[in-house]
């Protein structure tokens, strides 16, 4: 009976320990036992750095959060994690991770428990230029999307990024083709491509001062904003369930359509569906539909 209730007592104890160390970390985190006492998602995470030259192709696929920037570098720098491998050959620079989970030893047994991501930084010189830049980031954290991925001032002929993250892409510049396929927030500021794609499953996608030929953007949740962007031939956006709020470039050229099954629209102060003329030679197309939420382009 003794022996029980000592038993009892230190686990009691143990667990109010593990308790106030994951509170002290920034709320009711999950502490385990590996070689000490650590907290899930927080600690040590050794970084390494590595310099390429005559890179063409990036290729990133990791569970990281990342950031991809233009910076003061003569060579391309990647600082990255421990877990992470970097290579490069012909011409491709690839980034991979691993899968940042493991078995721990939690209170009562082993579980699964999510490491410490690290992060992954790609610095590259001013007039660097790919074909392709590739991003895929999995596993991030799909039930929180806690994480960020942050694309800043590159050029590339293409880029594509599929993934679980909040992503933002600044000062991009794609002469042909931008797809993105995310889940979680979308923000594209300041960029120039040709030909967009930018698909959310959940979350908002805002778009702010870019030019393009042609873009389509689709949410299944989540609201889409845009101040006045530089369209040269097609603007489509496209909510499930969520509103559309957003201005236009108004001139001869314009041809707006506004379809909403569940909520209202307004097109510069009208609650009508379309305008322009139909007849007008080039016209620079918006089509904006929604299912279940309100469209005002003012």
């Amino acid at each position: 009976m003794k022996k029980t209730f000592l038993i009892g007592l230190g686990i009691f104890i143990f667990g109010i320990i593990c308790f106030s160390v994951g509170l002290s970390h920034g709320g009711y985190k999950t502490v385990y036992w590996d070689h000490g006492l650590n907290i899930e998602g927080v600690g040590k995470n050794r970084e390494r750095s590595a310099y390429f030259t005559k890179v063409k192709q990036l290729k990133v696929s990791t569970s990281n959060p990342v950031t991809i920037q233009r910076g003061p570098v003569s060579k391309i720098k990647v600082t990255y994690p421990d877990k992470t491998t970097v290579t490069s050959t012909n011409g491709l620079l690839n980034v991979q991770g691993s899968k940042h989970w493991k078995k721990a030893f939690v209170l009562f047994g082993f579980h699964t428990v999510r490491d410490n991501f690290g992060n992954t930084v790609i610095t590259v010189p001013k007039n660097t230029k790919f074909n392709t830049i590739n991003c895929d980031i999995n596993e991030f954290d799909s039930d929180n999307l806690d994480g960020h991925v942050t694309l800043n001032g590159l050029s590339t002929k293409r880029l594509s990024f599929s993934g679980e993250s909040h992503l933002s892409l600044n000062n991009i510049a794609a002469s042909d083709k931008l797809k993105v396929d995310n889940m979680g927030r979308i923000a594209i500021s300041s960029s120039n491509f040709k030909d967009g794609s930018v698909h959310n499953d959940f979350g908002r996608i805002n778009l702010k001062s870019n030019k393009f030929d042609r873009l389509s953007a689709q949410t299944d949740a989540g609201n889409i904003s845009f101040n006045t962007q530089n369209v040269s031939e097609y603007f489509s956006a496209n909510s499930q369930a969520g509103s559309i709020d957003g201005r236009v470039k108004r001139n001869h050229r314009t041809q707006i359509s506004a379809s909403t099954s569940v909520g209202s629209k307004s097109i510069f102060g009208h609650s009508v569906k379309k305008y322009g003329h139909s007849n007008i030679k080039n016209p620079v197309t918006y089509r904006f539909i929604t299912e279940v939420g309100h469209i005002r382009i003012k």
